[in-house]
């Protein structure tokens, strides 16, 4: 940087051409000017502590006359129904409302003493330059000259760049641009009635929910209509929270950031800092630099209600921060107070680590109970295809396993262990429109969660799909009825027979080896989708007097056995005795 090109110049500049006589009288200088330096100490943290409630006891009537007067008429147009129709309205009078703001609440509080600070530092550094061109003897060399001329430029620009600093500080109030280094306004820097306080809070937090960040310019008027780039908007966003975090509906606030800023993870970690520094001297911030964490979770109990509040938020960071996954399941004691949707923001670099906290939160309560809850949580409804993404696509089977290359499913692969196949099944079979289903059957089919995917077929009333997947799984228990997956009509048992001979023939012209136990469906393969096995469920289902005949119908006779005869006969017996 300049100022760091600048010191080491300057200190190799005194080094070569200061004379022993000038150091002399320089470290003389100094030794004389050090018993000043004690009798003018710098204020000490405490004092300044105690100085600022004087600073707050101006009086309110002086101070925010115009911005109450702004404020009482911003609410006033805001109740006009031609205006709350009218977003773009609304920003128009929020940007002329914010003018009373910044001039309040940035400019007055902030922006003369930055503009100090930046004054001194420059003066400091420009004096310092000045005393090293002034000591370097006449007679110099052209290497020297040539470094005095830098050093020339550079107290230049640096003049020049103050006077755009301060430029630009007057005009906006604040550095849009820069990082985010500075602290949280986490407190009003005057008494503010609590009326005024409430009208100035919903409509400060009404600029953040409509991204009015600003109230002068192009800039603003391009943040509200959302024609920024994201990431200048999303810095306008925090340098907003920074400046007026004690005017903000934290509540309200979180929830705008997770629903419209979720591609902006600066924005959120703002939002946590800020939490941080409103808590930074709680008891539990303090008991996390030497607490373990049942401790710190006790204190944190003890402490509650926490009911909603958001400062809990910053304690359950700083947990996870510092105690990694293990500190996520404990914090399904404090729910509803930390909602799943919270946890997901804190982890997002992890997934893993929130679903094992979902799945533990869902698993906390009865068996009967668990859909109410889960259904309770999905909000907006749009979270349960981020949810059921996750749970497929992690602690889940290789999609090599459980789909071949033509997409089909693979036999027997419905059979494999999910990590949460309790979490996806009640995603998937909570009440939804025709839409969301048709996703959540697509997401389970792309990764191969048959369960899921028949369900859903059924559901959407695919069921010709449904019965040539079942065949392609190769498990007739999946034919047994108990989740309505029997075929109804006669028609569709004429197509699940010739999908079970079609499937038979490409089975048996891969797997030599099975002889006719599988094309038969013998009793070493009493469970596998053949045509015998789903004509002995025709039999059972409409009588094998009206069996038989339908089997002739489709060509199918040949390829029964004495076993479907004998089967026939006991159930001509049962149907006698029946009578």
């Amino acid at each position: 940087s300049v100022s760091s090109f600048v010191r080491k110049t300057t200190e190799k500049i005194g080094t070569l051409h200061i004379s022993p006589e000038s150091r002399g009288k320089h470290e003389a200088k100094d030794d004389e000017q050090l018993p000043e330096l004690t009798l003018n100490p710098v204020a000490s943290p405490q004092e300044e502590k105690e100085l600022e409630p004087q600073n707050c006891q101006l009086p309110e009537e002086d101070l925010l006359r115009d911005l109450k007067t702004a404020t009482a008429e911003t609410i006033a147009k805001l109740q006009d129904p031609l205006f709350l129709l009218e977003p773009q309205c609304m920003r128009r009078v929020l940007q002329e409302w914010l003018v009373y703001l910044e001039e309040k609440f940035i400019k007055e509080h902030s922006a003369l003493s930055v503009k100090e600070g930046k004054t001194v530092c420059a003066e400091e550094q420009r004096a310092v330059l000045e005393e090293s061109l002034q000591v370097v003897p006449a007679g110099r060399d052209p290497a020297d000259k040539e470094e005095s001329g830098i050093l020339e430029d550079c107290i230049e620009k640096e003049s020049t760049d103050e006077t755009c600093a301060s430029k630009a500080m007057c005009e906006d109030g604040t550095d849009v641009t820069g990082p985010l280094s500075c602290s949280f306004q986490v407190s009003p820097p005057c008494v503010i009635e609590p009326d005024v306080l409430k009208d100035l809070v919903e409509l400060t937090t009404l600029c953040f929910e409509l991204r009015v960040f600003s109230s002068g310019g192009g800039e603003a008027e391009e943040s509200s209509e959302g024609s920024l780039p994201p990431v200048a908007s999303a810095t306008l966003a925090c340098r907003f929270m920074q400046s007026y975090f004690f005017l903000l509906d934290l509540k309200r606030i979180k929830q705008c950031i997770i629903t419209t800023c979720a591609t902006s993870p600066n924005v959120w970690e703002a939002y946590i800092a800020g939490l941080k520094e409103l808590t930074c001297h709680s008891p539990v911030a303090l008991a996390m630099e030497s607490e373990d964490m049942l401790k710190i979770l006790k204190l944190l109990h003890d402490l509650g209600p926490w009911d909603d509040s958001p400062l809990l938020l910053a304690h359950a960071q700083r947990l996870y921060e510092k105690f990694g996954e293990t500190a996520l399941r404990p914090l399904i004691k404090f729910h509803p107070s930390i909602l799943p949707s919270d946890i997901k923001q804190l982890c997002r670099n992890d997934p893993a680590h929130f679903l094992a906290y979902l799945d533990s939160l869902v698993k906390s309560k009865p068996e009967d109970k668990r859909p109410f809850l889960l259904r309770s949580l999905l909000q907006p409804e749009s979270v349960r295809l981020d949810w059921l993404c996750l749970a497929v696509s992690h602690d889940a089977p290789q999609r090599a396993n459980t789909v071949d290359e033509e997409g089909n499913p693979r036999p027997r692969s419905h059979l494999f262990t999910w990590g949460y196949s309790q979490l996806i099944l009640l995603l998937i079979k909570l009440p939804a429109d025709l839409v969301m289903k048709e996703k959540m059957a697509d997401i389970c089919k792309s990764h191969g969660f048959w369960p899921g995917y028949l369900f859903l077929c059924l559901e959407l009333d695919r069921r010709t799909e449904a019965f040539t997947n079942i065949v392609h799984l190769d498990d007739l228990s999946l034919l047994n009825g108990e989740d309505g997956s029997i075929p109804e009509t006669i028609e569709e048992w004429k197509f699940v027979l010739h999908l079970a001979r079609n499937h038979s023939t490409a089975f048996h012209h891969h797997s030599p080896q099975n002889g006719n136990a599988v094309n038969n469906g013998g009793p070493s393969c009493p469970d596998c989708i053949t045509v015998e096995n789903v004509a002995l469920l025709l039999a059972k289902a409409i009588g094998p007097n009206r069996a038989l005949p339908l089997l002739q119908e489709c060509g199918l006779t040949l390829e029964l056995s004495e076993r479907f005869t004998g089967v026939c006969e006991i159930l001509r017996i049962a149907e006698k005795r029946q009578r």
